[in-house]
């Protein structure tokens, strides 16, 4: 099963403030909302300047035409926790994002 994980910073007030995108996995297993992952026996996939972060999958989505589950990571931004690890590729442009969009509704 492809797996893409997606991560949204909001501020304080809950708006975006900006996102990252993660390899493409292939999982034998499809991740569950609250599911941490660890990369090894100590390392969170989370790191940032002031350490590491340990966020559970907020929300999932199957997209049937791309045949990929996105998991949905979220975190209140903070100067200096921006994501430093080498598996994340931050969003150019978070409102024209197709990985960010699998997760807004349509009013």
């Amino acid at each position: 099963m492809k797996i893409v994980f997606v991560v949204k910073t909001v501020d304080n007030k809950g708006e975006l403030v900006t996102g990252y995108v993660g390899q493409t996995l292939d999982m034998p297993f499809v991740p569950t909302v609250g599911m941490k992952f660890k990369m090894g026996i100590s390392t969170w996939l989370w790191e940032t300047d002031k350490g590491e972060l340990d966020l559970p999958v907020k929300e999932i989505v199957y997209n049937l035409d791309d045949e990929i589950v996105y998991c949905l990571f979220e975190y209140e931004f903070e100067r200096g926790k921006e994501l430093k690890h080498s598996f994340w590729k931050e969003v150019k442009n978070v409102y024209n994002s197709y990985e960010l969009m699998q997760f807004k509704s349509r009013q």
